[in-house]
């Protein structure tokens, strides 16, 4: 396992380098993220359950990004290298034999897998949608920055504002299913440690609501568009990642 691993890492990093001089360059992430696939399954699930420790988790949710910017096709370095760095240091946590708390084990039942693989897919469409939106930002402020006009960078804008929408509002809907089947299929959130991260979600799901129907209604782009995602964002990570870092590392 740990020469897929390293040879995972290393697809992705070649990857992620500006234009690589390597034939077939684009099946660089195709054969890293197949290899990540085959880490995920030995990783996350044994007799018990779900193993969703931290580095677990941010395994998953890294492994669920990089098949979001192979299917929208994003090529942008400022996506790239720093989701490769997110998948380095998942790839870096993982623990082949793992002791795992009890909080960290999840039973299998139809109902827990569709809200375990929703949130996770929500909070990785949305990671990938923060991402493009800083690199959308750093486009901004080299227009801005250029005392010509340069209409070819502001149509770019525009397509890429749209793609970014379409990432938020699939992310949005796929975060309401995560909700909804959480409020449906969890019982005792108190119990399980669970009270803030529904907090910090209901919060994220409000901003990314409120961004969606600003954007339909209002127009909404560029800095404000951006600004309210990495806020949405940073509302999830805080519910998720805290709660994990609390219960595995603190307590």
């Amino acid at each position: 396992m740990q020469i897929i691993i390293i040879l995972s890492g290393l697809l992705y990093l070649l990857w992620a380098t500006p234009k690589p001089k390597i034939p077939y360059a684009n099946y660089l992430v195709i054969a890293a993220w197949l290899l990540q696939a085959v880490i995920c399954f030995n990783s996350l699930f044994d007799e018990n359950g779900w193993k969703l420790n931290i580095g677990n988790a941010i395994l998953l949710v890294s492994w669920l990004s990089v098949l979001i910017v192979m299917l929208f096709k994003l090529k942008s370095a400022w996506v790239k290298i720093p989701l490769v760095f997110f998948v380095i240091i998942a790839l870096l946590l993982i623990d082949i034999n793992p002791v795992l708390g009890y909080h960290n084990y999840k039973e299998f039942s139809w109902q827990l897998d569709l809200h375990i693989s929703l949130s996770m897919l929500a909070y990785a469409v949305l990671v990938v949608a923060t991402l493009f939106a800083m690199s959308l930002l750093v486009h901004i402020k080299k227009i801005k920055n250029s005392q010509f006009d340069n209409n070819g960078s502001l149509l770019s804008i525009i397509d890429e504002e749209k793609k970014l929408f379409q990432l938020i509002f699939l992310g949005w809907l796929i975060l309401s299913t995560s909700l909804l089947s959480g409020v449906i299929f969890v019982d005792d959130f108190i119990g399980q440690h669970l009270g803030h991260k529904v907090i910090f979600s209901m919060l994220a799901w409000l901003v990314f609501g409120f961004l969606i129907l600003g954007r339909m209604t209002k127009g909404w782009r560029g800095e404000k568009l951006i600004l309210l995602t990495i806020s949405g964002m940073t509302l999830l990570a805080i519910g998720y990642l805290g709660s994990k870092i609390v219960l595995e590392w603190v307590i």
